[in-house]
C-alpha cells in the first residue's frame, strides 16, 4: 500500500507520523481531514508526507489497518459464546470512550459521509465492517451447531444486531455518551440474547 521512498533518508519518526495521521482521520473523518489538517497534525508539508506514504487515500488505507490492529475490539474465539459477545461489546464501549483519544470507532464512522467522488475511499472500511460481521456470524453459527444457542437462532440477524449496537455506540460516543452510558447500552443489548426453551 505504501509508496516506496527514494532519495535521502527520512528525517521523521514514521510511527509518530502515522499515529498523528490516524488521529486526524479518526477525529475529523476522511473528507473533514484536509491537507492543512494533515500538515498541522504531522508537522510535515504535503510533498514530504505524500512522498513518503503516497496519496491521502493511501494514507487513509494505511492508518485504517493501524487503527484495527491497535484500537479494534476483539471477539474471543473460544469460551461461552454469550460471554464472548458481551465482552466484545463492553470492550468496544471502553475503547470508544477511552480518554485522550477521539471518541467512537474510526472504521465505523470515518468514511460514512463521503461524497460521490470519494465513494472508493469507503470501500475498505465497509469491507472491514463486513469481515467483522462475518466473524461474529461464524462464531454464532458454531454456537448453534454446538448446542449453545437454540437451533432456530438466526445467526445472521443476531450478528447484524451486534454490529448495529457497535456502530450505534460509536455514533453515541461521538455525540458525548460516557463510558458508563455505553457499557449500560451493551448490557441492555444482551437482553436480546436467545435463550433455550
Amino acid at each position: 500500500m505504501r509508496k516506496a521512498s527514494r532519495g535521502r533518508p527520512r528525517s521523521f519518526d514514521e510511527d509518530a507520523v502515522l499515529d498523528a495521521v490516524m488521529r486526524a482521520f479518526w477525529e475529523h473523518g476522511y473528507e473533514g481531514t484536509s491537507v492543512a489538517t494533515l500538515e498541522a497534525a504531522t508537522g510535515l508539508k504535503a510533498p514530504s508526507l505524500y512522498g513518503a506514504f503516497g496519496s491521502k487515500e493511501l494514507l487513509y488505507q494505511t492508518v485504517l489497518e493501524r487503527y484495527a490492529s491497535e484500537h479494534g475490539a476483539v471477539l474471543r474465539p473460544d469460551g461461552p459464546v454469550r460471554e464472548a459477545i458481551a465482552d466484545f461489546l463492553l470492550e468496544a464501549a471502553d475503547r470508544f470512550s477511552e480518554g485522550g483519544l477521539p471518541p467512537g470507532c474510526m472504521i465505523s464512522t470515518a468514511a460514512l459521509g463521503v461524497g460521490a467522488a470519494q465513494r472508493g475511499v469507503a470501500t475498505r472500511p465497509a469491507r472491514m465492517r463486513a469481515q467483522t460481521l462475518a466473524g461474529i456470524e461464524q462464531r454464532l453459527r458454531r454456537a448453534v451447531d454446538d448446542g449453545e444457542l437454540p437451533a432456530e437462532t438466526d445467526a445472521a440477524a443476531l450478528a447484524r444486531l451486534v454490529g448495529a449496537v457497535i456502530q450505534g455506540m460509536s455514533v453515541q460516543a461521538i455525540d458525548g455518551a460516557t463510558r458508563g452510558d455505553l457499557r449500560a447500552l451493551a448490557t441492555v443489548a444482551m437482553n436480546a440474547w436467545p435463550t433455550k426453551g
